[in-house]
């Protein structure tokens, strides 16, 4: 009887043997579940929308302190500011505030009532306001003419952005001023046009009047 022929038969039969089916399916589950993470990290990056990429408006002094006298009682005031924002940047992701020296935003008003989209006469139209406070004015310029593309300003009480020729939304460029008419003089008083966004990007930019 060869025994030792016997032991080297069943040495071969054992080390022929596989795991386990619970082993093997806990295995193929769990790949499974790894592949699937894998896929859906990869195809949420690809998909990703930029709808929190971080915007800044790039604001600086173009026109600072003009006034207008008698045209309006009591006198309007007014500040423009050229543009020269992040690529991308919307009037539908952006808010603006004026902040005082304590860092406390001042009142938004209603625009003037002849302040419309498309005028060209915004330095008569579009100054004014119904009672203490501020709007914005943007402005678009092209071919040497400059026309209103929409106002920042209160709409039943809430703040936003109007008169935008019927778009929701406007792609701001460095083609693009922005006015700031109010009834107290904001220029080298401590007050601060800083620009904020409304939706889930981030928007930044300041500076100061």
């Amino acid at each position: 009887m060869n025994v030792f022929g016997r032991a080297s038969h069943r040495w071969r039969k054992n080390r022929k043997r596989g795991v386990s089916p619970i082993i093997a399916t806990i295995l193929l589950v769990a790949i499974t579940v790894v592949l699937a993470a894998v896929l859906y990290v990869l195809i949420s990056g690809l998909t990703k929308t930029g709808a929190s990429t971080p915007y800044d408006l790039g604001m600086a002094i173009q026109t600072p302190g003009g006034v207008i006298g008698p045209v309006n009682s009591p006198s309007t005031y007014y500040i423009t500011l050229t543009l020269a924002p992040t690529a991308g940047l919307t009037t539908g992701i952006m808010g603006l505030n004026v902040l005082n020296s304590a860092s406390v935003a001042q009142t938004v008003t209603a625009a003037s009532g002849g302040c419309t989209n498309g005028i060209t006469t915004f330095m008569t139209n579009c100054l004014g306001v119904a009672s203490t406070g501020w709007y914005a004015v943007l402005i678009y310029t092209t071919g040497g003419t400059s026309t209103v593309a929409g106002t920042y300003s209160t709409v039943s009480g809430t703040a936003g952005w109007t008169n935008l020729g019927g778009a929701t939304t406007v792609a701001v460029s460095s083609s693009y001023t922005i006015m700031i008419v109010s009834e107290v003089a904001y220029d080298n008083n401590g007050y601060t046009l800083s620009a904020f966004g409304t939706g889930s990007s981030t928007v930044s930019g300041s500076q100061y009047l």
